[in-house]
């Protein structure tokens, strides 16, 4: 079957979900509003629950601690892979990653398919009329696809002339995985992009035209660089240590990503030792410096919308694209399907929204926020999304929702090997699989209301019917664990093996022609053709 046929015709019950029927919009904006709602979205990179608002008080964020107690705080809101690349691919597009075909990087099948036939969340909102624009770090590579004018800090992750010459001189290998700068705040990429912002909210004060702001902010993604007052909020001596920073017992090799290990000089690079307690606090410092300092930047912001009276006419939707561990399960990064990678914090805040300050526990996922954000301005949702808009829980927090939710993790672009994850109310099951053959590698279950931090592997412990009911409800997949009243609309084809695209992904594609064949300007689908021959995979194309 040829690529496009099996694109029009191929099927394995994807589907987009919509609330039948919908419910009808809330109050959502002060009473001189005239115009659909401007819309914020900030996007932060690799932050996990460490926020003030989020129960850690130790931290220091007052200014999204602020948002949140200007809007709904969730708190079970889950990515669907962590790691940047995927997690924004589905959030800009409603699809989960067997539909986009998203590892790191982007994938021709993505580019060339996918984004041409669906277009991105932000192209929705130019599409109806709004003014679009995003600020730094939004997705890879694929600015088109998002506004016609994306703005780009200069200054790259380090600060400190010293640091930049060992990278230069050594690799990024060579180079701590943190500084502490002496420069000026401006000089930063993060405060660089806040001050674009602000500029571009004055020039849209006098407009009648709405506007969609993509806003993304580097920190607290590696290195942890950030200026040195921030550092100063913190006492080291009382920055606390993972409660849970051994892996479980029996944890499968292949559950650990030991990439980050590799490109910084960190205390050692041996994944199966623990960091001295010092060092471990030397770098969860740096990392709260850094969300202090990121913090910082969104209240410039927050504080001009203030200012130029634009407060009450936008949305403002605060989010991070997955977690990071900090010494958790003896990782320090992401790419897991642990709590620390999947479970990340979101915030949204409605003009008019009736539950300011509250929190909400029902299961939210990264493929809803595209229907959600559509609903919310009263634009048409498309049939093919395969989230389902949230915005009934503005109206009643408490609402029974989804049953669970959905993440994957592959471990490379050239193996067959994926972690498929599923966290229900009381439990994440994992099974790694190789999708060739369908042979189970390992499997985890984890009780999350005894044994939060994940450290106990219980799936030799308990009955066989709870795994087989476990394992059953992950393969149902996503449709079977929606909200009452939801129905899938879409039929999107699973997308095939990763054939990486762009600069990013020159290595990745090398090893996959050296595997596998082929060569580099070889047409994309013919050289997944021939992969999947010689991997045996089952799949069609």
């Amino acid at each position: 079957m040829e690529r496009r046929e099996f694109l029009a015709k191929t099927a394995k019950g994807l589907g987009a979900a919509t609330i039948l029927p919908l419910v009808s919009g809330l109050n959502r904006c002060a009473s001189k509003l005239f115009k659909r709602p401007n819309v914020l979205l900030f996007i932060v990179e690799d932050l996990n629950m460490q926020l003030r608002c989020y129960g850690k008080s130790y931290m220091h964020t007052p200014n999204i601690d602020r948002l949140a107690s200007e809007g709904l705080k969730f708190d079970q809101a889950y990515v669907q892979q962590a790691v940047c690349a995927a997690s924004r691919a589905s959030l800009f597009t409603g699809l989960f990653p067997q539909s986009t075909g998203v590892d790191y990087p982007y994938s021709y099948y993505f580019v060339e398919e996918i984004l041409p036939k669906y277009g991105t969340l932000t192209e929705r909102f130019q599409k109806n009329g709004y003014y679009t624009r995003d600020f730094g770090k939004i997705q890879h590579g694929v600015d088109n696809h998002l506004s016609t004018i994306p703005f780009k800090p200069d200054n790259g992750p380090y600060m400190m002339p010293e640091n930049i010459a060992l990278k230069k001189e050594k690799g990024g290998a060579a180079v701590p995985p943190y500084e502490m700068g002496e420069l000026l705040e401006d000089t930063y990429p993060d405060a660089q992009t806040a001050k674009a912002v602000i500029k571009e909210l004055q020039s849209r004060k006098q407009s009648d035209q709405p506007f969609f702001l993509s806003v993304g902010f580097l920190k607290p993604h590696l290195p942890l660089a950030a200026p040195k007052k921030y550092w100063d909020l913190y006492k080291r001596d009382e920055i606390p240590l993972a409660e849970n920073k051994y892996r479980p017992k029996n944890c499968p090799p292949i559950a650990i990503d030991r990439y980050n290990l590799k490109q910084y000089q960190w205390e050692h690079s041996d994944p199966d030792r623990l960091f001295s307690d010092d060092y471990a606090r030397l770098i969860r410092h740096a990392y709260f410096a850094c969300v202090s300092f990121m913090d910082a930047q969104v209240g410039q912001v927050l504080n001009e919308l203030d200012k130029l009276n634009l407060r009450d006419d936008t949305i403002v939707f605060f989010l991070s694209d997955h977690g990071f561990h900090l010494g958790e399960q003896n990782h320090w990064g992401k790419t897991t399907l642990f709590e620390s990678s999947l479970h990340v914090p979101l915030i949204l805040s409605v003009p008019g929204m009736q539950h300011c300050g509250q929190s909400s526990t029902a299961f939210v996922e990264y493929v809803d926020i595209f229907p959600t954000l559509l609903e919310l301005v009263d634009i048409k949702v498309p049939d093919y999304l395969e989230g389902v808009s949230f915005e009934p829980l503005l109206k009643n927090p408490e609402r029974n929702w989804k049953k669970a939710t959905f993440s994957v993790q592959s471990r490379s672009m050239i193996t067959e090997e994926y972690g498929y994850s599923m966290r229900t109310t009381r439990y994440r099951y994992t099974e790694w699989r190789n999708d060739a053959d369908e042979t189970m590698i390992a499997r985890e279950l984890y009780d999350l209301k005894n044994d939060p931090g994940e450290t106990v592997i219980i799936a030799e412990k308990v009955g066989q019917s709870l795994l087989n009911k476990l394992s059953k409800q992950l393969r149902d997949g996503w449709e079977n664990a929606l909200p009452e009243g939801v129905k899938n609309r879409s039929h999107n084809p699973v997308a095939p093996p990763s054939y990486a695209w762009g600069p990013e992904g020159d290595s990745r594609r090398a090893a996959w022609h050296e595997k596998f064949g082929g060569k580099e300007g070889d047409d994309w689908w013919l050289l997944t053709k021939q992969r999947l021959q010689k991997s045996q995979n089952k799949m069609e194309y």
